[in-house]
């Protein structure tokens, strides 16, 4: 029951203190836009953008992704994502990625209905809940910006790999591997999950 009451209030909890960010910038030119979606379309393609967002984060962050999924058991805006957990990951970086679903859908303009992220909260609440308040608003702050940063840094693989995941609705590892594949520095390929 108590925890049910902090999931219904942390959504007024952090547009208090202004950890949910207003749309930065539109994609209005993504292959995943839609003019007028309709409802089904508009929360798949929100459902699409937010799981990008936590496998891209992750993968960023050297995570493997093992698999992404949208509109699971009949529910358009329902999404999964499959992600290695390593407990030695800073704070900061896995508040990044229970952050990095809805700071995508909000970077995107991809909204689904308003219970979407409620997990993703319930995980960071559970992450911070042995901080006091001035340093768990710190942390969570620091980890939506860090998500973002990301976000923005790889926007072409967010899109691309939201668009592949609108057309399919599951992607597995191997199709996974294929678009979070990366070169790095020296040139040499570098598979990101």
């Amino acid at each position: 029951m108590i925890f049910a009451i902090r999931l219904m209030g942390i959504a007024s909890l952090y547009s208090s203190y202004g950890l949910l960010r207003e749309n930065n910038f539109s994609q209005s030119g993504s292959a995943v836009s839609n003019e007028n979606p309709s409802r089904s379309e508009q929360d798949q393609r929100g459902a699409a953008f937010h799981e990008a967002g936590h496998a891209i984060v992750a993968s960023a962050l050297g995570l493997a992704v093992y698999r992404i999924a949208i509109a699971i058991d009949g529910d358009d805006a329902k999404g999964e994502a499959d992600i290695q957990h390593n407990p030695k990951l800073c704070l900061v970086d896995q508040i990044a990625i229970c952050a990095a679903g809805m700071e995508a859908q909000k970077l995107y303009a991809a909204p689904t209905h308003e219970g979407a992220g409620w997990g993703d909260y319930g995980k960071m609440i559970e992450l911070l809940q042995d901080l006091e308040d001035g340093e768990s608003r710190k942390v969570r702050y620091e980890g939506h910006q860090r998500a973002y940063d990301l976000l923005v840094e790889h926007a072409d693989r967010v899109e691309h790999l939201a668009s592949e995941l609108l057309a399919k609705k599951l992607l597995g590892p191997d199709e996974l591997c294929n678009i979070l594949e990366r070169v790095s520095v020296d040139g040499t390929k570098r598979t990101m999950i």
